[in-house]
């Protein structure tokens, strides 16, 4: 078996550095286009951490036509939401061969993606292409801002995978497919949970998101700044329990994550770097407040409702991006006042 990680920014870099490291049995392929390719292609993918700062030599290709699809390869995305509907169609019409060298199908119907992305939409996505979709909550502190490189912030686990089937109840392929991956990415070290409903936990893990972009425009999170971002959140669960949805509580977050988020100093690396949406601005790329908080706009409206803090920091989110404001364009007294 093979991970191809299509994308291979904060979090998909992660993956792959540490498959690489730790896994001859079932190493990965990493995708990436451009500059951060060419990189892992020359020189490995610099991975840095607690404890380490080393070059981990990592299989890479730029996209599909370089690489040759077997029936055990297992696609793990981890694009942003807004690049997800473009990644997967590159890989879905892809021919899947056998031992033998037999063409037995295409990507979307012989191999399992699993979405490894903040928000709730991918896996419809990919639904609508794959047969096999298997949704993944990701909680794992890492940052890309430099080509070739990554930087995680745990150890010496490196994270934590929450993952289940989707769209159906998991038969005996998925559980045995899903052992495996849970065996090679804890031998990795992450730590992996197998679940029956896993959107409960994304739906847990859309709530912490939405403050991403508060952090994104404010540039650091003070006591304001939790502020703002707590009263999205209960925006958010006001709307869930209107919708009728289940959500993994705060008590069950803590107990998964409590042994697991040891956030430690990276030498030579700023103590905040802040996440994604950060990161996505830093580097003058749009961010995903339209799947985070745009989500929750969407459920109210879809249920007769509206959610207007969401919708502003939504808004805002957008704004900064497309005038390239870069992190930190407004204060938490300017936010706080368009907010009401």
């Amino acid at each position: 078996m093979r991970y191809i990680i299509i994308g291979a920014g904060a979090i998909g870099g992660a993956l792959g550095a540490r498959l690489a490291q730790n896994s001859t049995k079932h190493p990965p392929l990493l995708i990436a286009r451009g500059e951060h390719g060419d990189t892992i292609v020359r020189n490995g993918l610099r991975m840095r951490t607690p404890d380490e700062d080393t070059l981990v030599p990592v299989d890479c290709a730029s996209r599909p036509a370089g690489v040759v699809l077997r029936d055990d390869d297992v696609l793990v995305l981890t694009t942003k939401t807004q690049d997800a509907q473009t990644a997967l169609e590159q890989w879905v019409d892809a021919p899947v061969i056998d031992k033998n060298g037999n063409r037995v199908g295409t990507a979307g119907t012989r191999l399992p993606v699993l979405t490894a992305l903040n928000g709730v939409e991918s896996e419809r996505i990919a639904l609508r292409l794959y047969e096999r979709v298997f949704g993944v909550c990701v909680w794992l502190p890492a940052q890309h801002l430099v080509p070739g490189e990554v930087i995680l912030r745990l150890a010496p686990t490196t994270g934590m995978f929450i993952v289940g089937r989707y769209g159906t109840e998991q038969d005996a392929a998925d559980r045995e497919l899903l052992a495996t991956i849970a065996a090679d990415w804890s031998a990795s070290s992450f730590v992996v949970h197998v679940v029956d409903n896993v959107m409960r936990w994304k739906y847990n893990k859309l709530l912490s998101n939405l403050g991403n972009a508060v952090q994104a425009l404010l540039g650091a999170v003070d006591t304001d700044g939790i502020a703002i971002a707590e009263r999205l959140e209960a925006e958010a669960e006001s709307i869930y329990r209107a919708a009728g949805i289940d959500w993994a509580s705060a008590a069950e977050e803590s107990e998964w994550r409590g042994g697991v988020f040891r956030i430690r100093p990276v030498p030579g690396v700023p103590a905040d770097r802040g996440g994604s949406s950060c990161q996505s601005l830093a580097r003058g790329r749009p961010i995903e407040s339209d799947y985070l908080n745009g989500e929750i706009a969407l459920l109210a409206r879809l249920h007769g409702m509206s959610a207007p803090l969401n919708e502003t920091v939504q808004r805002l989110a957008r704004e900064a991006a497309r005038a390239g404001a870069g992190v930190g364009s407004m204060t938490a007294a300017q936010l706080t006042e368009l907010l009401g």
